[in-house]
């Protein structure tokens, strides 16, 4: 099974995890204590938005924003939300960014959650995330610390155990990025497989394409 059709499977069930619907609001808290949203945001990228748990957080701090995954399930999941509550904000695209797809347009915010641990070619994608930047537009990277492996009950499609924050931040500047910083964004528990719960951290990472 390839990657886009794993989250196409896991899409109906998504959002029934409490921990995951928590981890969102925390990190979208984290996103307006660093001010992101202090100044209006016309428009925002949501990349790997999956059911667009975070892409209804933006859409509710910024003019427009645009969730893009690579799964149609989860993209269709976030349509069926987007015209149940009738918000003309929001749009989604299918596009696939490891694959070499180009990001239609340009973004005041580039946000991404829990998205990077499951991109191999991470400095690609992220190279095409600086195009997809308005020159002064902000990028929010939330993810986890280096975990050594242990926060996924299957590391299918998994490629980096979480990561060190000063080498994310080396890549970014690589890359072009100023401005680079991050926060602690949330706690994550789960119970490990003797019962016994672990904690794992997750970063929001911020940046500026000049």
């Amino acid at each position: 099974m390839d990657d886009a059709a794993r989250f196409d499977a896991r899409a109906a069930a998504w959002d029934a995890s409490p921990h995951r619907r928590k981890l969102t609001a925390d990190i979208a808290s984290a996103m307006e204590r660093v001010g992101l949203f202090r100044q209006p945001v016309p428009d925002a990228l949501d990349f790997g938005c999956g059911t667009g748990l975070l892409t209804l957080e933006l859409s509710r701090r910024c003019e427009r924003v645009t969730g893009l995954d690579f799964s149609p399930g989860m993209l269709a999941a976030l349509d069926a939300k987007i015209e149940a509550a009738g918000l003309s904000n929001v749009a989604t695209i299918l596009a696939d960014l490891a694959a070499g797809d180009p990001v239609p347009g340009r973004y005041d915010l580039v946000a991404s959650a829990m998205v990077l641990h499951h991109v191999a070619e991470l400095d690609a994608v992220l190279a095409r995330l600086f195009a997809a930047a308005q020159k002064g537009g902000r990028i929010a990277l939330a993810d986890l610390d280096s975990e050594g492996g242990a926060f996924h009950d299957d590391n299918a499609g998994v490629h980096h155990f979480g990561f060190d924050r000063l080498e994310l931040a080396d890549m970014l500047a690589g890359i072009g990025f100023t401005a680079i910083d991050a926060v602690d964004a949330a706690v994550i528990e789960k119970p490990g497989p003797c019962g016994a719960v672990r904690s794992f951290t997750v970063f929001l990472m911020t940046a500026m394409r000049p």
